[in-house]
């Protein structure tokens, strides 16, 4: 029997499969001397009575330098807290790693809560809304509008520094979530059908479910949830602490609840994330019909969660890539966004080291772009040659591409793009992807195989990800409704929540109701279903490019360069997306039918 492979440490790992974090710090002394060299509580609390406390309303100009002044040491904190969070992700068990995202997250606590004055004295400005139409706060117009717009939803200096305060306490869950999904899960290998045994890890897992080899599929399913049901307890009251507190703050904010809470700051309304829900179910059939396809290619009497993963598509033997092969062909994939956008993200890519791609102990599942205004974007991935790899890095580059038009193009304060458009760059990418191997490829085996990658794109990232914010709007109503969480109860939400979508060609096994604990996006409350839309916004984008490329690469370029200069439907309004209509979404499902009939001709 052939054994299953050791994961190095970090300290095994090639360094030109490592991020370089010099733009930040040099290392952990490094660090360490410009935490220490941040200034003290006394002293900001100095400062702003000399200079700003009571004062705002004095001139435009004094108000300006208050907020010039929270600028700066606003990013001196995100430049140690990114720095050490990214130094923890790499590997979780790394407790100088730890330590220090403990000490930046209780400095910056106490810091920034002595600024809680300004957002209620800046509200008491009789004349700010002239003085934010011309000089020296004009710069400052969407910023202030926006507040102004929250002004019912800010409370006294004295509640707000108590908020502050509690943030860090409050964000516990998820770092509880993440040291058990990444440090104290242990998943027992697994056997395959040729008696091969192989590692189940976080990283593993969804590698091991895109086999052909239907046995891995079984036991690496099975080794996976025995672990995890272990823990339904304890996960269900972690996730009700940060459900439960993310409602009360909301409802002290003088919200319905806490999804309108978390929708505000984007300036979403309810109707757009109950509509996407809505649009979805009416065309589940749609994803029952996928799923009909999927048992009749892979000759199974029904679809389970295991099924789902693998290719439609058996090509001789499964696509991989080297890391240099996966890059390269991102790189003539994203080729329409032009030469500039090609350029910088060949550079990232090689020479300027944005990605950590190595495989390691302790390293933090999944992936994600990240960085500071201060520094290069970064990426962490963990590469194991899939065509899976090869998109998700297509997806990570096009939130770094993101980051840095935007940081090049706005000042600090308009730089920040929220959430909901942070996902049209990450999925146009992953579309332009498709688009090229199927048009340059066309009839090659990775072509078939992209051909299910679309529709398991498709159904990951609108269908799946939706089913997950049906799950947490079903969940906010009970912590909004001042009701507890038993694991029963949301188990039996998230099964029925998958028996709708999945319908009557699928069986859900036991495990099935447990799945809901492993995911990681359920502390960054109501996000997925932004993948959602984001997805529908990406196809029409990259629809457009079959169109017109030029006028397609401009409303790209619109939504890049705009970082949170407006609101996020604005943005993508100008970029000739229309959220508040039903048609971006009702246009990507025609697509994923287009998709779907073409599998069935294609490849059954």
């Amino acid at each position: 029997m052939k054994e299953a492979q050791k994961i190095k440490n970090r300290t095994e790992v090639p360094h030109e499969e490592t991020w370089d974090l010099t733009d930040l710090f040099k290392d952990f002394t490094d660090w360490e001397k410009n935490f220490m060299a941040l200034p003290k509580e006394e002293e900001i609390e100095k400062a702003i009575h000399q200079n700003f406390k009571n004062k705002l309303s004095e001139s435009p100009k004094i108000l300006l330098n208050c907020l010039l002044f929270k600028e700066e040491l606003s990013r001196k904190l995100e430049n140690l807290f990114v720095y050490a969070s990214l130094r923890s992700t790499e590997d979780t068990s790394n407790t100088q790693a730890t330590e220090a995202v403990g000490k930046i997250e209780n400095k910056m606590s106490l810091l920034t809560s002595k600024f809680a004055f300004m957002n209620p004295e800046i509200l008491t400005i009789k004349n700010l809304e002239n003085w934010i139409q011309q000089e020296p706060l004009n710069d400052y117009k969407f910023k202030l509008s926006e507040l102004i717009r929250s002004k019912k939803h800010i409370l006294s200096e004295k509640e707000e520094a108590i908020l502050a305060r509690v943030s860090v306490p409050l964000r516990i869950f998820d770092e509880i979530h993440s040291k058990w999904n990444n440090a104290d899960l242990k998943f027992l290998p697994v056997i395959d059908s040729q008696g091969n045994s192989h590692i189940v890890s976080n990283s593993r897992y969804s590698l091991n479910l895109q086999s052909q080899d239907r046995n891995l599929r079984i036991n690496t399913f099975h080794s996976y949830y025995t672990e995890i049901a272990k823990w339904r307890n304890t996960i269900t009251s972690n996730y009700y602490g940060n459900m439960v507190s993310g409602s009360n703050i909301s409802k002290i904010r003088n919200f319905s609840g806490f999804l309108e809470g978390e929708l505000f700051d984007d300036n979403i309304p309810l109707e757009l994330y109950d509509g996407l829900i809505s649009e979805v179910k009416k065309n589940i059939q749609l994803l029952h019909r996928s799923m009909k396809l999927r048992k009749n290619i892979l000759k199974i009497d029904s679809v389970y969660p295991y099924d789902r993963a693998v290719s439609l598509y058996e090509s001789k033997q499964n696509p991989t890539f080297s890391w240099e092969e996966g890059r390269d062909l991102v790189l003539k994939a994203i080729a329409p966004l032009g030469k500039e956008y090609v350029e910088i993200a060949t550079k990232g890519l090689t020479k300027d080291r944005w990605i950590d791609r190595a495989e390691n102990e302790g390293k933090r599942s999944g992936a994600f772009s990240w960085g500071t205004f201060d520094s290069r974007p970064y990426i962490l991935q963990t590469w194991n040659g899939t065509l899976g790899d090869v998109y998700t890095l297509a997806h990570e580059l096009g939130h770094s591409m993101h980051t840095y038009y935007s940081n090049k193009n706005q000042p600090y304060h308009k730089a920040h793009y929220t959430i909901f458009v942070a996902e049209v760059a990450s999925t146009l990418n992953e579309a332009l992807l498709s688009n090229y191997i199927i048009t340059h490829m066309k009839g090659s085996d990775l072509a078939k195989s992209v051909l299910s990658e679309n529709l398991e794109n498709f159904e990951g990232t609108v269908l799946r990800q939706t089913l997950f914010a049906a799950f947490e709007r079903e969940a906010s109503k009970i912590v909004d409704q001042d009701e507890t969480f038993t694991p029963d109860k949301l188990e039996n939400i998230y099964l029925d929540l998958n028996k709708e979508w999945y319908g009557s060609e699928s069986t859900f096994p036991e495990f099935t109701k447990y799945e809901w604990m492993r995911i990681p996006h359920f502390y960054s409350a109501f996000y997925v279903y932004k993948y959602a839309t984001s997805y529908c916004a990406s196809l029409a984008l990259s629809e457009a490019f079959f169109i017109d490329e030029n006028k397609a690469r401009e409303q790209v370029f619109k939504i890049l360069k705009a970082g949170g200069s407006k609101s996020p439907l604005e943005i993508l309004k100008d970029a000739g997306i229309d959220f508040l209509t039903p048609a971006p979404v009702t246009n990507a499902f025609k697509n994923y039918q287009k998709n779907i009939q073409r599998a069935e001709e294609e490849l059954f």
